[in-house]
């Protein structure tokens, strides 16, 4: 096994990425026209630009996963071999995809060698893998212990692990796509500081992130995209929020897109009534004695960092915890507590889970099978499902709701804020009291993030109670009537005042 060696910090400036006329066409589609871009070595360099603008398609072909039409990529002058994983790893280049390849059940030096172990004369060396994880911890400047399971660590350590993987493999390049968008506040500090030392070494950083305050900081060049071309590469003290979204949207005017405004479009129903109200939620051993109350009308935010219980406290009252507990009165009557998805449901309560492809989609259905499948009964009729009804419902939700593609394509083929608002209408298909969102806006760019948000006001206008977890603590601040605060599986703050509810607030509460 060859030592790790990295590039001392002369080497920035120097070519590590060419890609010279670079197209590729699905049909009459350009999802990349014409790139030209060169990337150095030992630079942070960002690509950002709306869903659909081109940023995951030329990650794609840098990760050997997709072939290009035309063109060509250099890394470290070597033409690369198209739609060639293992000759893109061979080039250098590792990929950290939002979705991780984590093994649960493995520990987490196993997961650092997976594929790729160290042996001695035909057997393993865990001696030797132990010692190389040292190694790789402290040059990157982590600390995970070796022989933890892999389960019992945070989403932040879990994608570095798989930096790790990448490093140990004599990694010089990696793509990161969307590395900090399901991280709270003091991970994303941690993994951004982890990318900020892997430059120091002369580690070439590719990084897709829809957190544009985060990009600027970390970044040393920045390349928006738009509509499958780039528009501008310029280094990082050239840029503002304000640049950024004008270019990526094509128009000056970005006022709107670049905060949300509290009482923007929001009729707040002025004769609440509670609808559900939970005392004493307990899941052994993960959250204890939560109490929420939830009115028509209103959204209730819930803020904490990963790992604090919030999940847990949502899935619970989702029926998709079995061993939670507690007691629930919806609309005055005393109910049972939910064990299962279906009773949570005959409450009226829907949950859109934060994993949209895993957990909430099938996307191998269309959008309008996807949002038709939760209320059969509505779209069936003596056993035999009726095209026309599903059709008729599936379009109302994509009318109402915005959804810019047609209905009759798979999920697979949306992009992440279309497969969000495919969702958001499966979830509303049941017609619920209570929607319980986690992680509504992730992974989604600026002008979906801004209709996702306008839809949860509107249906709040419309007399629903809607629960919202976001690790973005600014979109809860912007969304929320009120805020409740979870700290270590327990409920520690409840924020009630526009003048009370703020990210600082939050966040001292969780300490």
């Amino acid at each position: 096994m060859a030592n790790i060696v990295f590039q001392s910090d002369n080497s920035i400036g120097t070519s590590a990425i060419n890609i010279t006329n670079l197209i590729k066409r699905y049909g009459n589609f350009y999802a990349n026209n014409n790139i030209n871009l060169e990337i150095n070595k030992g630079e942070v360099h960002a690509l950002v630009g709306q869903n659909g603008a081109g940023k995951s398609t030329l990650l794609g072909i840098l990760s050997g996963r997709i072939a290009p039409t035309s063109g060509s990529v250099h890394v470290f002058g070597k033409e690369l071999h198209y739609g060639d994983p293992r000759s893109s790893r061979h080039s250098g280049i590792a990929t950290i995809y939002q979705e991780l390849t984590i093994i649960p059940n493995l520990m987490a030096v196993e997961n650092v060698f997976l594929g790729q172990t160290i042996s001695r004369y035909g057997f393993l060396s865990k001696e030797k893998m132990y010692s190389k994880f040292n190694e790789i911890s402290q040059i990157m400047g982590v600390d995970i212990p070796p022989s933890i399971l892999a389960s019992r660590l945070s989403i932040a350590d879990q994608q570095i692990l798989e930096i790790m993987r990448g490093i140990q493999s004599n990694a010089k390049i990696i793509l990161l796509d969307e590395p900090t968008a399901s991280l709270a506040p003091p991970e994303r500090e941690s993994l951004l500081n982890t990318i900020k030392s892997l430059r120091s070494k002369g580690i070439t950083i590719i990084y897709v992130s829809h957190n544009l305050e985060e990009v600027i900081d970390i970044s040393d060049k920045i390349t928006v995209f738009r509509d499958g071309e780039k528009v501008i590469t310029m280094p990082k003290d050239f840029w503002t929020k304000e640049k950024l979204v004008a270019n990526m949207l094509g128009q000056e005017n970005v006022n709107e897109y670049l905060k949300f405004d509290k009482d923007e479009n929001r009729d707040v129903l002025k004769d609440r009534k509670e609808i559900i109200s939970c005392r004493n939620v307990t899941v052994p051993g993960i959250i204890e004695s939560i109490n929420l109350n939830v009115s028509s009308g209103e959204i209730v935010g819930i803020g904490g960092l990963v790992g604090s219980g919030r999940s847990t406290f949502v899935r619970a009252l989702a029926g998709l915890e079995p061993s939670s507990s507690g007691q629930l009165v919806i609309g005055g009557k005393k109910e049972k507590w939910p064990t299962s998805p279906r009773m949570s449901i005959k409450y009226g309560i829907a949950f859109a889970p934060e994993d949209r492809k895993g957990q909430g989609l099938v996307l191998g259905l269309s959008a309008r099978e996807n949002i038709n499948m939760v209320n059969f009964k509505q779209v069936s009729k003596w056993g035999f499902y009726l095209n026309k009804s599903a059709s008729n419902i599936a379009q109302d939700f994509s009318e109402q709701f915005g959804l810019t593609r047609s209905i009759k394509l798979e999920c697979r083929n949306l992009s992440g804020g279309n497969q969000q608002k495919v969702l958001l209408s499966k979830v509303c298909n049941i017609k619920p009291k209570v929607l319980i969102v986690d992680e509504p806006t992730r992974g989604i760019d600026l002008g979906v993030k801004k209709d996702v948000i306008k839809i949860l006001r509107e249906l709040a206008s419309q007399g629903m109670g809607i629960i919202v977890i976001s690790s973005e603590l600014e979109e809860v601040v912007a969304v929320s009537d009120k805020v409740i605060v979870f700290s270590k599986g327990r409920m520690v703050k409840e924020l009630n005042s526009k003048e009370e509810i703020s990210v600082s607030n939050i966040l001292k509460s969780t300490f």
